[in-house]
Parts: structure tokens; sequence; C-alpha cells
């Protein structure tokens, strides 16, 4: 027991998180969450932002540098993962710039392990959002957004707040393996009195992991 907890503390977020279901994983996935340096290409079928929400998610962006504050069809990405010296995984993700995409971005963040089965990613000035990650019986791995959190570093506290008290509300996110080297993303945000918010989906391609 001593030796499996040590195992999974050395481990990287989701595999800290998802313990021995991470074997379940489809081969793609697996390789994705499982190598410390991580490079993909893909591109977005389409990203939808409720033309309500359009505003906020500019402010937000500009501010925290999340949510992806446009939206396109057919919109092309790199995505580089990195796990740094904490064990943290680190993501930059580039949506390109093309004709029905508004402008180019760039969307980073920290991924952190927070307990069985929980993972928290953060953007700026300490803001994420938790989700509990499982996998399905086809080896995709699903993030349930269940709150957002505000890290307070002198306290070294978190601070959960429910999803309806943003306006972009709860997320859900599964990738799907396909091949050994490809996995499909399908995201979606909804909120109680708005709808649904945010959403893209689309195929991602791993170029290389070591």
């Amino acid at each position: 027991m001593a030796e499996a907890e040590a195992e999974r503390k050395g481990s990287l977020p989701i595999a800290q998180a998802l313990g021995q279901d991470f074997n379940r994983l489809h081969a793609a996935v697996k390789v994705h969450y499982g190598a410390p340096t991580v490079d993909f290409t893909g591109a977005m079928d389409a990203i939808h932002l409720k033309g309500i929400i359009a505003p906020l998610a500019r402010v937000s962006y500009m501010l925290l540098g999340f949510p992806v504050p446009h939206s396109g069809r057919v919109v092309e990405f790199k995505v580089s993962n990195r796990v740094d010296d904490l064990g943290a995984m680190r993501w930059v993700r580039n949506f390109i710039e093309n004709s029905s995409f508004s402008a180019g971005i760039t969307f980073a963040s920290r991924m952190v392990w927070s307990g069985d089965h929980r993972i928290i990613e953060y953007a700026r000035y300490g803001v994420g959002a938790e989700a509990v990650v499982s996998v399905d019986g086809e080896g995709s791995l699903v993030y349930d957004m269940r709150s957002y959190v505000v890290r307070i570093p002198v306290l070294g506290a978190i601070v959960r707040l429910p999803t309806w008290l943003s306006p972009f509300g709860r997320g859900n996110t599964k990738e799907i393996g396909e091949t050994p080297e490809s996995f499909r993303v399908e995201f979606e945000m909804t909120h109680p009195l708005f709808g649904r918010t945010l959403g893209y989906a689309g195929r991602c391609k791993i170029e290389s992991a070591v």
C-alpha cells in the first residue's frame, strides 16, 4: 500500500487523480497525460460562444486568460504540455486566426492534482476550476467540472465557488481515443439561466511525446 501511494505521488496530475483507472485509458489519451512533454496539433470543427456571453468572455480573457473569447469554424490549434519541477502540467494552447476566427489567441493554464479523482486547472492569479475525472467504458477521459476555485497564497487556502456564480456555468470535457496517435476532444459549458454558453469539438494528433 505504501509503495502504491508513493508511486501515485510521483506520477503526473491525471495519473495521480485516476490511480489504477489510468491504465484503462485509450492509448492516445494515456500518452497525452503520461508523458512529461507532449505536443499535439489539430483543428476544431467549430468553436461556439453564446452571443450574450461574448462581451464578458472577452473581458475575462483579458483579465484571467480564459475562456476562448471568439466563435469560429475549422479553427486550427497547437498545444504544448510540459510538466514542471513541482509536478504540475503546464498547458499552452494556441488557436490560429483564420477567415472565420477573428483573432489568434493563446490560452495558458496549470493543472495540479487536488485529491482522489480530482484536478484543479489554474489560469491567472490563482483563479481556476476543479473537476472530477473518470474513465468511461470506451477508455475516454471525462472531466466533470464541479466548482470554480480561488487560491489565496498568503493563507495557503483554496476557496471553492459554485459554478452558477459564473456566467459561463459548468463545464464538461471528454477526450476520446481514436488511433494510437490521435484523439477527439469535446468540450461544453452550460449555465442554468443562459443555457449552452461555450463549446467546441475537434480532433488532435500527437506530434511528439517524451
